[in-house]
This record gives structure tokens, C-alpha cells and sequence, in this order.
């Protein structure tokens, strides 16, 4: 039996400086570098405009209510047709810098793992945030990231992958403002396998990848 969790976690090891220069931050309030694995509900950087500028904040990864089948990870494709979001996409978006990302899955007893980055380096998943107000306590921003259709890495191991955005695109979709939704949704394409890097991370994956491509490497 082979089981597919979505349940997947991210890496960040860039250095603050890095991460100002790759996305012209204004400010950065918050980050760890050097984040190996960072899991749902874990405290992740992000990027928002705000009328200060772009800053990288603290955000948990994964909305109010946390059980919530879109708190961690939300299908970009029907994206559009919830009105129950309409404003936290226009007027919050953001992106969450990234070194790379996890996936996996389990036939029988072997688990596979995988892990794929970007041979340009610090990438940057689509996203959307929100502030959690609650009764007693301070407020808490809160971040989901947008899921688009996998590529050949993935699509082995699940049916959807991050929304990684083009460089050009990282102005358009943090700007605050009106955008309509062919224009946000053109945005969220799945990521050319060909400019990836796929790097099993067990033996039990080696037969799931072609070690004569040279967009594979080999971790042992």
C-alpha cells in the first residue's frame, strides 16, 4: 500500500543579508537561518508590502483554525472561486523565502524522501497571511502557502507542489492592490523540473530517480 501524506516540511539556510539582497527587503524583524526543517505550525519567515515597505516578519505556518484543510497548504486552483477569501487575497499576500522542500511517501514499510531546491539558489513560495486576534493574548500572523499542479519531481510523490514564483514576479504578487484573477492565477504555475535539483534522501528513493540526468544529485 502506498501512502501519500501532503504534510511536507521546508528548509531555509539562507543568511539574513542573502535574503535583503535576493528580495529588496525594507526591514527584516524576524529570521532564522539555517532552519534545516521547518514543519507546519512552526514559527517560518515571510514576506509582506506594508506602507513601511517589504518587511520579513514572524509568521506560524498554518491559519486559524489550524485543522482546517487550507491552513497549511492551499490548492491555488480553486483559489478564485472562494469569496470567503476574496479580501486576504487581494490585500494579503506574501511570499516565504525557501531553500528547498520535503516530500514523501510510504509504500509498505519503506518511507521514500525526497528533497527539491532550485538550481538559482533562495527561491520564493506564494503565499497568503492573516492576523489572529485572540480574546486575551497579543495577535499572531499566520501564513499559508499556495499549492499549483506537480511537475515530473513531484508528482511521484503527490499530486500538487509549492507555487515557487518567477523572480519578475515577486513585486507583482506582494504589491498590495487590486489584480485581477487571471493575472494572480498566471502567476502560480508549476515550477520547470529541468531548473530543479531532486536529492533523494534514502536508499529506498534511488529507484525513483534517473541518476543519468544531470538535474539529480545523490545524498547519502
Amino acid at each position: 500500500m502506498e501512502v501519500f501524506p501532503m504534510c511536507q516540511s521546508i528548509s531555509i539556510t539562507a543568511q539574513a543579508s542573502e535574503l535583503t539582497e535576493r528580495f529588496k527587503l525594507d526591514n527584516v524583524l524576524f529570521h532564522f537561518s539555517n532552519r534545516y526543517e521547518v514543519n507546519p505550525t512552526d514559527s517560518v519567515s515571510a514576506i509582506f508590502e506594508s506602507k513601511n515597505g517589504r518587511i520579513l516578519d514572524e509568521f506560524r505556518w498554518g491559519m486559524v483554525p489550524y485543522w482546517a484543510r487550507d491552513s497549511v497548504r492551499m490548492d491555488s486552483a480553486g483559489l478564485f472561486d472562494k469569496p470567503i477569501y476574496d479580501r486576504i487575497v487581494q490585500k494579503q499576500r506574501c511570499i516565504i523565502p525557501c531553500s528547498g522542500f520535503y516530500v514523501t511517501r510510504t509504500i509498505g514499510k519503506e518511507v521514500h524522501k525526497m528533497k527539491l531546491a532550485m538550481r538559482s539558489g533562495i527561491f520564493a513560495i506564494a503565499g497568503l497571511y492573516d492576523v489572529f486576534r485572540p480574546a486575551s493574548g497579543d495577535e499572531m500572523r499566520t501564513c499559508t502557502m499556495l499549492m499549483t499542479e506537480a511537475n515530473s519531481h513531484v508528482s511521484p510523490y503527490q499530486p500538487l507542489m509549492p507555487a515557487i514564483l518567477e523572480q519578475e514576479h515577486i513585486g507583482d504578487w506582494l504589491e498590495r492592490g487590486k489584480k485581477t484573477p487571471y493575472e494572480l492565477r498566471s502567476m502560480l504555475r508549476p515550477m520547470d523540473a529541468m531548473r530543479m535539483l531532486a536529492i533523494p534522501l534514502s536508499p529506498t528513493a534511488d529507484h525513483m530517480v534517473d541518476f543519468d540526468s544531470p538535474r539529480t544529485e545523490w545524498v547519502k
